[in-house]
């Protein structure tokens, strides 16, 4: 179930402890200087999370023209790419150039794995996320940010403790549940 950014807005506003700020959040009804930056606060958190955390990954399918992909044709700007594969699923040979990839001539369908970008949310948006980073992670986030911006560095500082815990938490594989093995005497 994807992350609505007006929740993620919401649980930080109540964070910080501005209940009216969060009421205006919840009531979606005027758009206060604050809440816009709440709003610029969750573009920066979501797209430090994508960037440098949790990449944002997608696989896309295409024909090279002439052993060439535009990036242009992809559907979203890649950052980096993580595999370029032929039908088999077999690795393939290429050289990336600010603009494409340059596969050699190689002409058939490929699937390129790609990560990218989160674009810019608006308050009635969605983030990009969705199980291991949870709304409460980003609201910490988007709380030390906003918290800086304000100048209240000492709350800030805890903050960005609890969001660095969060983001350290969601890394971590699960844990499972051992029993220790009985010994016998």
């Amino acid at each position: 179930m994807p992350i609505s950014v007006k929740e993620v807005i919401k649980t930080a506003a109540e964070l910080i402890g501005d209940g009216d700020l969060a009421k205006t959040v919840e009531e979606g009804s005027s758009s206060s200087e604050e809440l816009s930056l709440l709003l610029k606060c969750f573009n920066l958190v979501e797209n430090e999370v994508a960037l440098d955390y949790f990449p944002l990954k997608t696989c896309e399918t295409f024909t090279p023209a002439g052993g060439l992909i535009y990036f242009t044709s992809f559907s979203e700007p890649p950052i980096r790419l993580i595999s370029v594969t032929d039908g088999g699923g077999c690795p393939l040979a290429y050289e990336r150039f600010f603009d494409r990839i340059d596969l050699h001539g190689y002409g058939q369908k490929v699937e390129v794995t790609y990560a990218f970008a989160p674009v810019t949310k608006t308050l009635e948006g969605n983030s990009d996320y969705a199980g291991r980073v949870s709304a409460r992670l980003l609201a910490c986030g988007v709380a030390t940010e906003y918290l800086l911006a304000a100048g209240r560095y000492a709350e800030a500082s805890a903050f960005n403790q609890k969001y660095r815990d969060a983001l350290r938490a969601a890394a971590e594989p699960g844990h499972k549940l051992t029993v220790r093995a009985r010994r016998w005497a």
